[in-house]
């Protein structure tokens, strides 16, 4: 194990947050919106929680952020909640983590001294490479919470990301999956933390969750009005993980229906998959309405007759992740159909979990031949409303010992 490490805390399974009468947790960091949905709902009496968004420069400045920036500056969020972003140089993380952890430690210890003293000082890393950071911090708990294979993100750095996610997990106290093949990927990596590393899947933000099941279609957005039904909606990225020879066969086999498409647009990239996407763009019946924020997708997931989830089978990034579409759209109610990866496959007594195009066809056919219900709809309302981000929270704060035991999700 490398010196960068060696210094690295060990498990203290007698640690228990509220001992000392509070947690106030900094959250190392909310790069996607299934974390900060999970975070922001983990403040309590006796937790207070800190937001951290850090990005390098050239990212920062796409987004019109700079190190000046008003938002730059630490900013109370709720009674005991705060966040701040933080625009750091290039390679601040993978390149140079001892340099680039520094101004994020002081940032932490700085809020951490707004709480107060007799509070427990908690961290959550969301990348093995904030293994660097505890190590400056040497908080009183640690949590990793995994939501991906880091490995795929910089492959020529594969084995380098995998020693130091191993470290990670090993000393941490508690390790979190969102998806269930992760969870028995690392307790098969790090037999010693078996103990500690648990699937827990993300959580139904409340914005996403119906007021009550919907059999039925919700009226649409203005956007989707004047477009036939039904709809067949996909909302996310588009790129390599989708299967877009399914989707190009879905919008031939059901040509009098909007297949509805939200997600940012791409350029064309010189890759065989766009050649399929782009096919499937160019279709009558296929409308792609671009990006659209978060706190309005839950209309649209409303509006659908079916849900689509078309991952890639053999995609890496899709064997190991957890779609956040699967909570998002199942809050609503409405009719999933996905593809069988991993994760999904946990949901076949929820919605339609497919092996292959033809049974994919057939899945969103037998839904609209029902009236757009496929007679699940409070069963996938139910299961969202008792896994919200709230309870999600609640069972990741037991895990860090600031509960009792933790209910099965």
């Amino acid at each position: 194990m490398s010196s960068a490490t060696a210094s690295s805390i060990r498990h203290r399974p007698d640690s228990r947050p509220t001992d000392h009468g509070g947690l106030a947790l900094a959250v190392a960091d909310v790069g996607w919106f299934t974390s900060e949905n999970l975070f922001r709902d983990m403040d309590r009496e006796h937790v207070a929680v800190f937001l951290l968004k850090c990005m390098d420069y050239v990212n920062g400045w796409r987004r019109g952020l700079y190190p000046w920036s008003a938002d730059c500056r630490l900013r109370r969020r709720g009674k005991t909640s705060w966040e701040r972003q933080l625009v750091l140089p290039s390679g601040w993380m993978k390149r140079y983590p001892r340099l680039g952890m520094m101004p994020i430690a002081h940032s932490i210890r700085s809020w951490w001294r707004l709480l107060p003293a007799e509070w427990s000082r908690g961290l959550v890393m969301h990348y093995p490479h904030y293994l660097y950071l505890r190590d400056k911090l040497r908080p009183d708990i640690s949590l990793y919470y995994n939501v991906d294979d880091y490995s795929l993100y910089w492959p020529d750095r594969a084995e380098q990301i995998r020693e130091l996610e191993r470290e990670t997990v090993r000393t941490a106290d508690v390790t979190i999956c969102v998806s269930r093949l992760r969870a028995l990927e690392l307790r098969d990596r790090v037999p010693q933390a078996a103990g500690r590393i648990h699937h827990v899947p993300h959580g139904a933000p409340a914005s996403f969750l119906a007021d009550r099941p919907l059999s039925v279609p919700a009226d649409p957005p203005a956007d989707l009005a004047l477009l036939p039904r039904p709809y067949l909606g996909y909302i996310g990225s588009l790129e390599d993980r989708v299967d877009w020879e399914l989707l190009d066969r879905l919008s031939r086999e059901f040509r009098d229906a909007s297949i509805v498409v939200l997600g940012r647009v791409r350029q064309p990239v010189a890759e065989p998959w766009w050649e399929a996407c782009a096919r499937f763009l160019s279709r009558p019946n296929v409308h792609v309405l671009g990006w659209r924020a978060q706190d309005l997708l839950s209309a649209y997931y409303q509006a659908f007759d079916a849900v689509l989830i078309p991952y890639r089978l053999d995609h890496p990034f899709n064997r190991a992740c957890s779609p956040t579409k699967i909570m998002d759209a199942m809050g609503s109610g409405r009719p999933i159909v996905a593809t069988a990866i991993p994760e999904c496959r946990l949901h076949a007594e929820r919605f339609h979990v497919v092996e292959d195009c033809d049974e994919f066809i057939q899945a969103v056919r037998q839904i609209l031949d029902h009236g757009s219900d496929d007679g699940r709809a409070a069963l996938r309302h139910a299961f969202a409303a008792a896994n919200s981000c709230r309870d999600v929270g609640e069972r990741i704060l037991q895990l860090l010992g600031a509960g009792g035991s933790v209910a099965a999700p």
